[in-house]
């Protein structure tokens, strides 16, 4: 069975010398009821090649990771944009992203290990994952949550109709939560013994 790419999303800030910094994960329990392990991180892969991508779309890189390391319970990454000039696309992304309308990074990862389940004893459902084992992939700046105020603030900017269209379709970047979903009712196959169709 192959195992799912899964994705997690967070804010982003940008630092004084212009790169942009956020915890990319960390082990609270997020809304879906999982929790990924700081110590299961593999990112030599991720390290040798860390291209910040748009929307999890491995055409469209907009940046590099200049840094990426693990501190107290967290998975750090810090970004810098490709140079103003690259593309009007950037440049309005990077426009969008220092007003805050963009603000959320999602980090794409494999399964290295076989996930833990957290367990509600009482219904004795699963009602979440923990990770304990993952490969980085790769890291996309992402819209989400992007709302009908922050459109509405990007079109008062004047971006073009084009790229305000590349920015907030959502059809643009994978699903989290349909990924999720998936990656949990594959888990609970494998729990009760049952084989995926695909």
């Amino acid at each position: 069975m192959q195992p799912q790419i899964v994705y997690k999303a967070s804010d982003i800030q940008k630092l004084p010398d212009g790169t942009y910094e956020y915890v990319a994960s960390d082990e609270t329990v997020d809304r879906y009821g999982d929790v990924i392990r700081v110590s299961g991180w593999e990112l030599k892969n991720y390290k040798a090649n860390p291209v910040i991508l748009f929307a999890h779309q491995k055409d469209n890189p907009v940046g590099l990771a200049t840094k990426v390391w693990t501190e107290s319970q967290k998975l750090m990454v810090r970004i810098k944009m490709a140079e103003e000039g690259t593309s009007p696309f950037i440049d309005t992304l990077r426009k969008l992203m220092d007003q805050k309308i963009v603000r959320a990074v999602s980090v794409g990862f494999l399964p290295t290990k076989q996930p833990n389940y957290i367990r509600d004893e009482k219904n004795d459902m699963i009602t979440g994952v923990e990770y304990v084992g993952q490969e980085l992939l790769e890291n996309s700046l992402v819209t989400v949550p992007a709302n009908p105020m922050a459109l509405q603030t990007a079109k008062a900017m004047g971006i073009s109709e084009q790229h305000l269209q590349r920015v907030f379709s959502p059809l643009r970047a994978p699903s989290a939560m349909a990924h999720l979903a998936r990656q949990r009712a594959v888990l609970e196959m494998t729990r009760l013994g049952a084989s995926s169709n695909k």
